[in-house]
């Protein structure tokens, strides 16, 4: 294997007459993973140049010079520190240096939690937790349907909140004209904090200010199918995502709805942003538990556009901390890094329904039969004592120390809580 791997993150000024610059400017980012770091050279025009990328001083990759190009440096340690710079080279001759970058790569993570199973309902109906948001440790969201209350056995709970000591059911009320059901099961819940909490039922949205619950309709004739999932990052910028290809977005004044170029289910979204501000927020859309051709969406707050994407299996969530690695997951779990994409190896077999992390070094996935496993940062670990022989796990949210898994087992809603 070659040290480094060329990435084809590159982008090429058009033609133009050759100018020799006197000067040639040259800059070198990096990011650090655990084992790697992608490192981002930017140049101005410099035809018939070459960058030389060197690491403590040793030169470890040589190749032609555009306009920008990010590389990837592998086989580095854990939490080792790493000096990294580049120059311009033509006929042997250093045309321009780069400045010095200093980076430490992230440490691995433990795989040692404590845990604890608690379940709901089951008594007078079939119970489901179908998604989890995390406030903090002791603020949590859970929501489905449960089926628990002797008094009104017919009405089900729809939430079920952690607040520090104990988990409190609650009914979460869509009392509006797009709304037949003042108390419905809820298919999604997305928080940023304790005063900004929304709930869906799949054809509107609640959101809860931490004393009031005020209904949305304004999405409703905007989407093509039952919204699945909640993101954003802020209340003025939220993404549902659904069946039927349905992707739309609120900026803060209004519900606008974006074309996603598909008809498939759009399973999950996810985002980042990087130092620079800059936004990437990507989307899965698929067939669950059947191979098909998945689309990987790139979305804007007006568009969507499909990424090349070269995985034939059903998939169902993603995630990522960094543009440079995205994890999807669901007839396995699978890596990309720029146009390559792998399967993670040496996990079960099972379908997997979430991934989630809080760091490249600190990544979750769960799913059917009660699948369970953790990265590191360098390996993954199955936990098989999670094992359940008549449900699964079907959403999961994690903060730094703690992972929590919702979903259903023997007609009762389950939540695992799993905490350093």
């Amino acid at each position: 294997l070659l040290p480094f791997s060329l990435f084809l993150f590159t982008s090429c000024q058009k033609n133009t007459t050759p100018v020799q610059l006197p000067n040639p400017q040259l800059t070198l980012s990096a990011e650090a993973g655990v084992i790697e770091a992608w490192l981002t050279v930017t140049t101005e025009e410099a035809t018939g140049m070459q960058v030389v990328l060197t690491r403590d001083g040793a030169e470890r990759l040589r190749f032609s010079a555009v306009a920008e190009t990010t590389v990837v440096d592998t086989g580095l340690l854990p939490a080792h520190s790493y000096t990294y710079a580049a120059r311009l080279v033509k006929d042997g001759q250093t045309a321009a240096r780069s400045n010095s970058v200093q980076l430490t790569t992230m440490d691995t993570t433990s795989h040692n939690f404590s845990w604890e199973i608690y379940e709901f309902g089951g008594v007078h109906g079939s119970s489901v937790l179908y998604d989890v948001a995390i406030i903090n440790e002791n603020d949590i969201w859970a929501v489905g349907e449960i089926y628990s209350d002797s008094a009104q056995p017919w009405l089900p709970y729809n939430a079920v909140h952690w607040n520090g000591s104990e988990w409190e059911l609650k009914r979460i009320p869509f009392i509006g004209a797009c709304s037949a059901v003042d108390y419905p099961p809820l298919r999604t819940v997305g928080a940023f904090n304790s005063q900004e909490i929304y709930f869906s039922n799949g054809g509107s949205i609640v959101s809860f200010d931490g004393s009031d619950f005020n209904m949305d309709c304004g999405m409703n004739s905007l989407l093509s199918g039952a919204i699945i999932k909640i993101w954003g990052t802020d209340s003025d910028n939220l993404y549902t995502v659904g069946g039927g290809g349905s992707i739309v977005h609120y900026d803060g004044s209004g519900w606008r709805r974006i074309e996603s170029g598909t008809e498939l289910s759009v399973y999950d979204i996810w985002g980042y942003t990087d130092a620079m501000k800059d936004n990437l927020v990507l989307a899965i859309a698929s067939l669950k538990y059947q191979l098909n051709t998945p689309k990987l969406l790139e979305i804007t707050p007006s568009s969507a556009r499909s990424r090349y994407f070269p995985i034939y299996n059903g998939l169902h969530s993603l995630w990522f901390a960094s543009p440079y690695k995205i994890y999807v997951c669901g007839g396995g779990i699978h890596v990309g890094t720029g146009h390559q994409w792998t399967r993670e190896p040496d996990l079960p077999e099972i379908f997997y329904n979430r991934i989630r992390g809080t760091g490249l070094n600190d990544i979750w996935a769960v799913g059917d039969f009660g699948v369970v496993v953790h990265f590191n940062g360098f390996t993954w670990r199955h936990y098989p004592q999670f094992f359940l022989t008549t449900g699964n796990y079907e959403s999961l949210a994690v903060i730094e120390g703690l992972a929590v898994a919702v979903g259903w087992d023997n007609g009762n809603g389950i939540i695992l809580r799993l905490q350093q």
